[in-house]
């Protein structure tokens, strides 16, 4: 019975270690981004847009291999383009040698994080065109 009980205790230990970063930080992230403009702005994140909000503003991007693409707009405004570059996210690490657990974090996208947390945005005026 003793066998029996560490069998299964090392089982329950290994479902319940797999895809460590989809369970502890899942697929989403947020992210905030900034600017020094009193005015509401336009983001097209990833193709989503998020229209007539005010900085700072706090929304949720996924979790992916590739860069988050952020088309930001203001009236009277250049319109500013970002790039969200992704990070290894450390909690994978956890999976030790896991392969359900690493596949299920690679396919999630959990096994990436954004670079940072927080994006100031710098808009410029627009010329006025005469």
């Amino acid at each position: 019975t003793m066998k029996r009980l560490t069998k299964l205790t090392a089982v329950v230990c290994t479902l319940l270690l797999s895809s460590c970063a989809t369970l502890f930080c899942g697929t989403m992230e947020k992210i905030t981004f900034d600017s020094d403009i009193d005015q509401c702005a336009t983001l097209t994140i990833d193709g989503r847009k998020h229209k007539n909000i005010s900085f700072p503003y706090t929304t949720n991007i996924y979790r992916s291999f590739e860069p988050t693409i952020v088309k930001a707009e203001a009236e009277g405004y250049e319109t500013e383009i970002l790039y969200i570059d992704k990070a290894f996210n450390w909690v994978s690490i956890l999976n030790c040698y896991d392969i359900l657990g690493w596949g299920i974090d690679i396919l999630s996208g959990a096994v990436t994080k954004a670079e940072y947390d927080y994006y100031p945005i710098e808009f410029e005026k627009s010329e006025a065109i005469e």
